[in-house]
């Protein structure tokens, strides 16, 4: 888990945005994939104990394919949700895609 730009924080800035997931296999998958899918962008989480806010500035992006590879195994998109009690940000979805973006 976790690449050179993944950071642990405690607070999580106000225009941060992306998925809060239940701890796990799914969560530090998506870690991985987050870090993939944006190479432009530092990926932070905060540990609430047994939820990860998963995290960038601005634009948080999650492909399915990236999430595959850091499973190992197929995934059904639509699934994640089952995992994410919430998210910070506004959020556009496909069966490709999951996005959460900030707008003020």
């Amino acid at each position: 888990m976790a690449g050179d730009r993944v950071f642990m924080t405690d607070s999580v800035q106000y225009d941060a945005v992306g998925p809060i997931l239940r701890a796990g296999e799914i969560a530090e998958a998506v870690i991985d994939a987050v870090e993939e899918d944006n190479p432009e962008c530092d990926v932070f989480v905060t540990d609430r104990g047994d939820y990860l806010h998963i995290h960038t500035l601005h634009d948080c992006r999650l492909t399915r394919a990236s999430l595959e590879r850091s499973l190992g195994r197929s995934y059904d998109l639509a699934r994640l949700e089952i995992e994410m009690p919430a998210f910070s940000g506004r959020m556009q979805t496909s069966d490709r895609e999951y996005r959460w973006y900030f707008k003020s």
